[in-house]
């Protein structure tokens, strides 16, 4: 079994963190999570998170004041499922980091 984990900054309070374990190219376990820093505040908090907890790929929305939303996703290939997360985070980034950011103040 492979592992594989690491950190990318995507921009200044906005990183990606990754974590899969692997068996001859087929991911078996992830987690693609979007963190992000709010009002220069050194503290990470996670975001979005997919990953395969509970047997299954699904999407985690976080929310400050509630408990985070699931959401299963469509697709249950994991390297699929894997690739699609990944491309959301960074893809809309800056739409998850706004949207947390409007219920901080809330």
């Amino acid at each position: 079994m492979r592992h594989v984990e690491f950190r990318r900054l995507l921009e200044d309070n906005i990183a990606l963190r990754v974590e899969f374990d692997s068996e001859r190219g087929r991911i078996i376990h992830f987690v693609a999570q979007l963190e992000c820093q709010f009002d220069d505040d050194e503290t990470w908090i996670a975001v979005v998170r997919y990953d395969t907890a509970h047997g299954y790929a699904h999407r985690d929305t976080m929310h400050p004041h509630q408990r985070e939303e699931k959401t299963r996703m469509t697709m249950q290939d994991y390297n699929e499922a894997f690739t699609m997360a990944v491309n959301d985070i960074v893809g809309r980034r800056r739409e998850y980091y706004r949207r947390y950011e409007t219920w901080l103040k809330k």
